[in-house]
């Protein structure tokens, strides 16, 4: 520890995807390991230097299939450093999530944002990312900086609709074939299992608390019509999601606080109602069938 190595910019790792080595995402993290592990910050500076190296991929490679792979060789490193951190990667991702990563995931163009949610999925499928993780580091933020908040700058079209696009595959996903390959199956069925946290507390807190905010996203004139659109969609899908829908009955106080506390829910124009009938129609879809009669009742007497 008194004599740690002092790590530069790590520029080493573009060439990464150009090793054919099929053992090379491995080698390298070996090699960074047993050069920089004395230093406390060693994995964050990987994670940072990694990330660098993903926005270089779209402009040198224009093939989309050929960045998938070069993302999912990133995937591999990074999912080798994982096992080399005894606490993980965890947290150095959602802590660089929370600071500086906000302006650089934000300056991302769709082919940036391609490649890092295939490293993103990669590091969820392999247990190096909490699905948590990437909810309250990018989408949770990103829904935020939608719904127009004082100190949230607008949210630009490409940054929101890649973090609604991850937040689909993440908690909706899609099921499962004959016709899909072994490794989507894979995928598929661990994506699946990485979700159940979400649906448990503290998490499903913090999920509940955020459909207010995407409901006030869906009314920021602000942003376009299509955005807007896709971000209802999103919502109506979550709150219909068997593990929300159970999450949701286990935690009837929850939701009640999400609704009477959020402050997206406060409409400024007194003469506006395009809130409050949004606000009651979230409400109805978490809580009641469209035909059930009696969860309106229950919705009225105790919510409204």
């Amino acid at each position: 520890m008194e004599h740690a190595e002092p790590i530069p910019d790590l520029s080493e790792l573009l060439d990464l995807p150009n090793d054919d080595d099929p053992n090379a995402p491995s080698a390298y993290a070996n090699r960074f390991w047993i050069k920089y592990r004395t230093s406390l910050d060693w994995a964050s500076k990987v994670w940072e230097s990694t990330v660098t190296s993903l926005r270089y991929i779209p402009e040198k490679v224009f093939d989309a299939e050929m960045r998938l792979k070069h993302a999912l060789r990133y995937g591999a490193f990074l999912w080798k450093v994982d096992q080399h951190l005894p606490n993980g990667l965890d947290g150095d991702v959602l802590q660089w999530l929370l600071g500086p990563g906000r302006v650089i995931v934000a300056s991302l163009n769709a082919d940036a944002w391609e490649v890092l949610t295939s490293v993103l999925i990669y590091l969820v499928v392999h247990g190096a990312l909490k699905t948590t993780t990437i909810l309250r580091g990018l989408i949770y933020p990103a829904w935020q900086m939608g719904a127009g908040s004082a100190n949230q700058p607008l949210i630009s079209e490409t940054h929101l609709s890649a973090t609604n696009g991850l937040c689909s595959r993440l908690l909706l996903g899609r099921e499962e074939s004959n016709e899909v390959p072994p490794t989507e199956i894979f995928e598929a069925q661990s994506i699946r299992t990485r979700r159940q946290e979400v649906y448990d507390e503290p998490h499903f807190s913090l999920l509940v608390s955020s459909i207010p905010t995407l409901i006030s996203l869906e009314i920021n004139e602000e942003l376009p019509e299509s955005l807007r659109l896709e971000s209802t969609s999103l919502r109506c899908q979550l709150c219909q999601e068997s593990g929300f829908r159970q999450g949701a009955y286990r935690n009837l106080d929850v939701i009640r606080e999400a609704f009477e506390s959020s402050p997206y829910l406060i409409d400024e124009d007194p003469t506006s109602e395009n809130l409050n009938k949004r606000t009651i129609a979230g409400l109805r879809m978490i809580l009641c069938d469209s035909t059930d009669g009696a969860c309106c009742i229950y919705l009225t007497t105790h919510f409204l």
